[in-house]
């Protein structure tokens, strides 16, 4: 779950990193007062998205008054940038800055642990600094602490009490005074990690596209939480535009399966997936969900070679969906993995019994082949 900016700079202060002072404002408050009991002239005005380059894009604006910065939220507000919803709008201090750096903490997955990445070049376009100007530096998870600048050790226990995937400052600015301060925020938490906090749940809706959830989405949510929530994976579900409804398993097969499926023309309605070996129930309603979008041509089921997903015990849950809603659009099925006969064999049967348009495939017949036959039957 990424959080805006305002968020993380509240993260980043309870653990000691200085931010810059600032309010947030949102949409039918007064701009005028808010600016005003900010208590300081010169201010940045800055829409609160998830997405970057914000600077590029006419997202942030610098003001020294107060119709100025009503002027500045009034505008933001009405915006959006690359189709992102504005949640809320960051009026803060304006900095006195002599020098720009980077600095951040994410995993790396080739070393399979945390790294701390820093460069005396920050602000925008940090990507193109040439990688002989970026230092880094692998972290212990079991190390409570970095030997290392008080910013950075902060930011490690940021990274680690939050359960975090990225916490980045960009830029880490220093003002004339010799102080330094995290101009921006950029932080990525790991959402499996939410029954450790009962905080999240403050926070307000989004999704990983910058838009404020759909029904659908935020019911798929749902799925996975309560007691239940270790029992696999059902939860995870992206709206689309298309009119083709997929149930996938496995992250790295699915994003594939998304490739081939538009390369045969047709277009997805969403994008979900199912790991973990789910229970019955779980995939039930994530099928039920899935499937009760209007306007849909077809319903793709896909996925790898399962090591220890039971196929029969997921398909019960597809099969329950499909029992209730009998949709009349074809239906094309590849799956394989421990129970896949027994799996198969409920599917056969729920066609049979309602009348379905559907084709099943086994190991032997790719993925990417089972689009192209969904497709010819659509």
């Amino acid at each position: 779950m990424n959080l805006y900016e305002f968020e993380g700079k509240n993260l980043f202060a309870k653990h000691g990193i200085a931010t810059p002072k600032g309010v947030v404002v949102w949409r039918g408050d007064d701009f005028k007062i808010k600016y005003e009991e900010l208590g300081v002239k010169e201010v940045v005005v800055k829409a609160q998205v998830l997405s970057g380059k914000r600077g590029k894009n006419n997202g942030i604006k610098f003001c020294g008054e107060a119709n100025e910065v009503a002027a500045a939220c009034e505008e933001l507000f009405a915006n959006n940038f690359h189709g992102q919803y504005v949640e809320a709008v960051l009026i803060e201090e304006k900095l006195n800055i002599t020098e720009e750096h980077y600095l951040s903490i994410t995993y790396d997955t080739n070393a399979k642990q945390p790294v701390l990445i820093y460069s005396a070049s920050g602000g925008m376009d940090i990507e193109d600094v040439a990688e002989d100007k970026i230092t880094k530096k692998l972290l212990d998870v079991r190390n409570g602490s970095i030997e290392d600048r008080l910013f950075a050790n902060n930011l490690w226990q940021c990274f680690l009490q939050e359960d975090a995937r990225v916490v980045e400052i960009n830029p880490l600015v220093k003002d004339k005074n010799g102080q330094w301060w995290a101009a921006d925020a950029k932080i990525a938490l790991d959402e499996d990690a939410f029954y450790r906090h009962k905080e999240w749940e403050n926070l307000a809706p989004r999704t990983m596209l910058g838009r404020l959830p759909t029904e659908r989405e935020a019911a798929v949510k749902k799925i996975d939480e309560g007691e239940g929530y270790y029992r696999g994976t059902a939860g995870k579900y992206i709206e689309m535009d298309g009119d083709i409804a997929v149930l996938f398993s496995g992250g790295g097969a699915s994003i594939a399966n998304m490739d081939a499926l538009i390369k045969t023309g047709l277009r997805p309605a969403n994008y979900t997936e199912y790991s973990g070996n789910p229970p019955r129930e779980k995939v039930y309603q994530l099928a039920k969900i899935v499937l009760s979008k209007p306007g849909l041509k077809g319903l793709w089921i896909a996925g790898g070679v399962a090591n220890f997903t039971n196929i029969a015990e997921t398909f019960n849950g597809i099969t329950d969906a499909l029992d209730e809603i009998k949709p009349a659009f074809p239906i094309v099925v590849r799956r394989a993995g421990p129970h896949e006969e027994d799996g198969m064999r409920l599917m056969q049967e729920c066609a049979q019994r309602n009348n379905l348009n559907i084709k099943l495939f086994g190991k032997e017949t790719s993925m990417s082949a089972t689009a192209q036959i969904l497709a010819e039957m659509v």
